[in-house]
């Protein structure tokens, strides 16, 4: 749905599923066919929706979820490794918008949950991290691929991994492009708890319920200052990240990642 009630107007959102009932405000993430890939108009309205959504004085809670058996798996990736960027290519806009994904959740002053079945990749990683409440089915796969596609971690990766789990871990899973279980994902503190999927939808309202519980404000402004302090530790590191990525991307390596994806072989990298 996405008319609400009120006064507050999500009619533009046409990408994403809004719903908005009784102070909690339901975000899916829908690309049917391709397990949930960020379209570039989806991409766009995930710039935005936390603004509006923290101006909406009738919503309390957000819940970020992806339509049917996966979260997101990232980009659409087919779209890749087709030219290298040159000086005269939009690669800023999309650097911008990756900052944006992560930021506008952390900055967002209304607590967000996530909850996470099937594929969180790419960008939809960068969404399940940043939330302050992750929750997820046991059967559910977390990987930020970048180098796989020849480029730098550039969407959130350095930002999150890091704060939410050990730096080593980090290390291994952004320079190797792994794909991580949710149950070890928990274990990482990556996210807040891996659950058999039957479990899940009754775990998430319950989480849910004791949010919209709480006093609004005490929660806005303790979220306001754990968050302070983790773009303190890695501020600097989010900005350098999306300029690498995007120097990356004018590479002969960020080409053969492209073609050898969508020729289903592996890479021949030069380091050119």
């Amino acid at each position: 749905m996405n008319r609400q009630p009120g006064n507050h107007d999500y009619t533009r959102y046409t990408a994403l599923q809004l719903d908005k009932q009784e102070g909690l405000l339901t975000i899916t993430l829908s690309n049917p066919g391709k397990r949930n890939a960020t379209t570039p108009q989806m991409s766009s309205e995930l710039t935005t929706i936390w603004d509006d959504a923290w101006q909406d004085p009738e919503v309390r809670v957000i819940l970020i979820q992806g339509d049917g058996a996966d979260f997101c798996a990232g980009a659409d990736t087919s779209r890749l490794g087709g030219n290298r960027y040159s000086g005269n290519t939009p690669v800023f806009p999309m650097t911008r918008n990756a900052k944006k994904h992560a930021y506008g959740i952390i900055d967002c002053e209304k607590p967000v949950v996530a909850k996470v079945r099937g594929v969180a990749y790419g960008v939809g990683v960068t969404l399940a991290l940043a939330a302050d409440l992750t929750y997820a089915s046991e059967t559910a796969r977390f990987c930020d691929s970048h180098v796989k596609l020849g480029m730098a971690t550039g969407d959130g990766g350095v930002l999150l991994w890091p704060a939410m789990g050990a730096l080593r871990r980090a290390k291994e899973a952004l320079l190797l492009g792994d794909v991580i279980p949710a149950q070890e994902a928990a274990d990482l503190g990556l996210i807040n708890r891996a659950l058999p999927d039957d479990e899940l939808d009754a775990h998430v309202d319950a989480i849910i319920e004791r949010l919209l519980a709480l006093p609004p404000h005490a929660m806005s402004y303790s979220k306001v200052s754990l968050n302070l302090a983790l773009k303190q530790m890695t501020g600097t590191a989010f900005e350098a990240s999306a300029a690498y990525q995007a120097y990356t991307m004018k590479t002969e390596d960020f080409l053969e990642a492209g073609q050898a994806l969508r020729e289903k072989r592996k890479g021949d990298f030069k380091g050119r």
